[in-house]
C-alpha cells in the first residue's frame, strides 16, 4: 500500500512511519517502479528489504505492541531475533481468524480514510481486503507432479499431463490460511477443484493427507515439510470448520 498506492501509515499527514520511510528510501535507491510487487523483485533485493524493514520493525513495532498488549500476545528477544506466540493467544487467533481478519481490515480501512488524501483512496476497501494475493502455484505443481501419483487426490481419476486440466488445490482453503504450503497442496482434476472451491473436504481426506505428507517428508523436496506436523494440520482443519467452512465436501 505504501509503494503501489502512496498511502500514509501514520496518524499525521506531515510525517511518515519508520517502515514507510524505509520502503520509500529503498524504492528510490534501487529505482523500483510503483507497480512491481515484492515477489517480483530479484531475490537479493528481497533479502535486503527484509533486513532493512526487520530492523525498523524490531525497534518501533515488536516492543511497542508487546507493551501495549501487556505481553499477552507473544514473547520476544531482539538480540537473538526470537519471537513466539503465547499458546492461548495462538489458539484464539486461529479459532476466530475470520472475525479478526475482517475487524482488522475494517479498522485499517477507517484509519487510511482518516489520514490520507481521498483521491488516493479509490477502492481502498477492496485493496485492503485483497492485500494478500494468491501467487502462481506452478513451481508446486512441478514438484507434486514429479513425486505424487498421477491421480486426483479426491476422486482418484487419472490426471492429464496437460497443465490446464490438472490443478493444484489447497486442501484447507487458501482463504483461511492465505499462504501456499507444500503440506497443504494436492494435485486435483479440474472438476474436483472447481466443485470443492472454498469448502473443506470430508475428514477421511484429512487422514489421507496425513499419509501423503509423511511420504512427502521422506523425499525432503521442499523446506515447508520441515515445519509440518499432523497436529498442526489437524488443528487448522478444526479451526477452519469453526470459522464457517463447510466440512463435508466430497466428489
Amino acid at each position: 500500500m505504501v509503494i503501489h498506492h502512496d498511502l500514509n501509515q501514520l496518524n499525521t499527514s506531515n510525517r511518515q512511519a519508520g517502515i514507510q520511510k524505509e520502503l520509500k528510501k529503498f524504492q528510490l535507491m534501487h529505482g523500483v517502479p510503483n507497480k512491481v510487487v515484492f515477489d517480483r523483485l530479484p531475490s537479493n533485493l528481497q533479502m535486503q528489504l527484509v533486513e532493512r524493514t526487520k530492523k525498523v520493525g524490531a525497534r518501533y513495532v515488536v516492543g511497542a505492541l508487546y507493551g501495549d498488549m501487556e505481553s499477552s500476545i507473544y514473547e520476544f528477544d531482539k538480540r537473538t531475533e526470537y519471537i513466539k506466540f503465547n499458546s492461548s493467544m495462538y489458539i484464539f487467533l486461529q479459532k476466530y481468524r475470520q472475525i479478526v481478519t475482517h475487524l482488522t481490515n475494517y479498522h485499517l480501512a477507517k484509519f487510511l480514510e482518516k489520514h490520507n488524501d481521498k483521491n488516493k483512496l479509490e477502492d481502498v476497501l477492496l485493496k485492503v481486503e485483497n492485500i494478500s494475493k494468491r501467487e502462481s502455484l506452478h513451481a508446486f505443481y512441478n514438484i507434486l507432479w514429479k513425486y505424487e501419483t498421477k491421480e486426483c487426490f479426491y476422486c482418484g481419476k487419472v490426471l492429464s499431463d496437460k497443465r490446464i486440466a490438472t490443478h493444484v488445490d489447497h486442501f484447507i482453503p487458501w482463504s483461511y490460511i492465505q499462504s501456499d504450503n507444500m503440506w497443504n497442496l494436492v494435485l486435483s482434476c479440474q472438476s474436483c477443484n472447481t466443485k470443492k472451491s472454498n469448502k473443506l473436504a470430508k475428514s477421511l481426506y484429512l487422514e489421507k493427507m496425513f499419509v501423503r505428507n509423511e511420504n512427502l517428508k521422506l523425499t525432503a523436496v521442499h523446506n515447508d515439510v520441515n515445519y509440518y506436523s499432523e497436529r498442526k494440520l489437524e488443528a487448522l482443519y478444526e479451526y477452519a470448520g469453526m470459522n464457517g467452512y463447510v466440512e463435508n465436501w466430497s466428489p
